[in-house]
């Protein structure tokens, strides 16, 4: 009787340390942890010359891979962030200049142009993460860091408006005029929900402000010989899972 109640007592020992040691090992936090993200954003243009004017917010979006690295490996409360992001950046511009209309292949002096930019860049963010510890599966979140753009592609929606009033309508490739690199500072507060041990669903809000000129240092207004010069600012609606 004696040995078989040693047996069931070492037997529950042994049972409580290898659970005590399966938690302990699922809930210890992962050195990287990779997700996905998306939504919308809101843009606009701030013209660094005053013949440029800024036609109003543009609404458009984002998408990526994140990951970020545990600097504390005790704890979940300091990250390295960074991943691979499509932004789509879109803005729009009021100016006079001269205007080579390609498909009539028309030259309209001092034209009144409305340009609307959608440009594509490829963005890697190095940034901070912290986060608080969780409170009832919650937990708040902060980034702050640089991002670092690669245009993938440029094009602008044109509205031309003669002397005359007579108007014409143009698409055009702003590769020859978009910048290649696009920096910016962003930072970015939100929301984290933990849903199961290690799969999160997030939700934040960030602001993007941009550091340099969005135009290539040799595009000039033809008239002026003005370099022309913009930088773009962004308010972005994160949503994303942490797996």
């Amino acid at each position: 009787m004696n040995n078989r109640l040693y047996y069931k007592v070492l037997v529950m020992v042994l049972f409580g340390v290898y659970l005590n040691t399966s938690l302990a090992q699922t809930v210890r936090p992962r050195l990287v942890e990779f997700g996905f993200c998306a939504g919308p954003t809101i843009g606009w243009a701030v013209p660094q010359i005053e013949s440029y004017e800024n036609t109003g917010i543009k609404v458009s979006g984002y998408y990526g891979v994140n990951a970020d690295v545990n600097l504390v490996r005790t704890k979940e409360v300091v990250f390295l962030s960074t991943g691979i992001l499509f932004k789509h950046i879109r803005f729009g511009l009021n100016y006079t200049d001269n205007y080579l209309l390609a498909k009539k292949e028309e030259r309209i002096d001092s034209a009144r142009i409305k340009s609307a930019y959608n440009a594509i860049f490829l963005t890697i963010p190095t940034a901070v993460k912290f986060k608080t510890d969780p409170f009832s599966n919650f937990a708040i979140f902060g980034i702050a860091g640089l991002e670092h753009g690669f245009r993938i592609s440029a094009k602008s929606s044109d509205e031309i408006l003669r002397l005359d009033d007579t108007g014409e309508k143009d698409r055009v490739n702003q590769s020859k005029n978009i910048a290649m690199l696009k920096e910016s500072i962003f930072a970015v507060i939100g929301l984290e929900y933990r849903i199961f041990t290690h799969t999160k669903a997030t939700f934040g809000v960030g602001y993007n402000y941009g550091l340099n000129n969005i135009f290539k240092r040799k595009y000039e207004n033809s008239i002026t010989n003005e370099r022309v010069k913009a930088n773009i600012h962004t308010v972005e609606f994160q949503f994303g899972f942490i797996f």
